[in-house]
């Protein structure tokens, strides 16, 4: 399968030279040399599935692969030599957008390199490689620490929180107020904290117990002193 896979590789860089070499390097005439070359070719191998998938790879991003290696090589385009150029944007295309590993693209693109060109090109194509592979991992660690903004789709799609709770606010004041309004100015009908207050008073004190007893009838059982004290007392002495 990998002896498969490097001469497929040499196929597609034979497409993409040649089609380098007659002037024609633009994605649609790069694909039409490639379906001759799929019908008619003079190598002993042929190229095949994995090595059309390669060529027509480079053709969607063609352009893209360019302006890398223009950034990543601080070079004019034309200044590379075409072998360089050719090698760089098969390699680029399958680290930058088929996954491949730059490790594997190095060792795999250095070997058809070393049988065509030489050591210097070695060198500076496994630069570029590098490079390139420092760029994805410095955008990927960029994507996961940014902050995901909320497009005006996904606010639309969240509970009215806030629009309950006013909601909820407004029927618990037309509670209050109703329970206000109950009383009249000047009445003396207790309110239902003072009722409660006294008739625990007062059936403390019927039971015969004193004050100081009947001051502690609400307190649990134990004799906890930071147990609060009871309503009537804490009334009592603010008297």
């Amino acid at each position: 399968m990998a002896r498969h896979l490097e001469t497929q590789r040499r196929r597609a860089l034979d497409v993409v030279f040649e089609a380098e070499q007659k002037d024609i390097l633009v994605p649609g005439l790069l694909r039409e040399l490639l379906a001759e070359r799929q019908e008619v070719s003079t190598a002993q191998v042929p190229i095949q599935a994995a090595g059309a998938d390669l060529v027509n790879l480079v053709a969607d991003h063609l352009y893209d692969l360019d302006g890398m290696i223009e950034d990543y090589s601080a070079w004019g385009l034309r200044r590379l030599a075409s072998l360089d150029r050719c090698v760089l944007r098969l390699g680029l295309a399958e680290i930058c957008f088929a996954g491949l590993q730059v490790a594997v693209a190095v060792k795999e693109y250095s070997a058809i390199v070393r049988e065509l060109g030489d050591e210097k090109s070695i060198r500076f194509i496994t630069a570029i490689f590098n490079r390139a592979g420092k760029e994805m991992k410095a955008d990927a660690a960029e994507a996961v620490s940014a902050p995901e903004e909320l497009t005006a789709a996904d606010a639309s799609a969240l509970p009215e929180a806030t629009s309950v709770s006013d909601s909820t606010l407004e029927s618990s004041e037309r509670s209050t107020d109703a329970d206000v309004s109950e009383r009249k100015p000047g009445s003396t009908e207790p309110s239902v904290s003072e009722s409660t207050v006294s008739t625990s008073h007062d059936s403390s004190a019927g039971d015969g117990l004193g004050d100081a007893e009947s001051n502690y009838s609400f307190v649990s059982s134990g004799d906890d002193a930071n147990d609060e004290l009871p309503v009537d007392q804490s009334i009592d002495e603010e008297k």
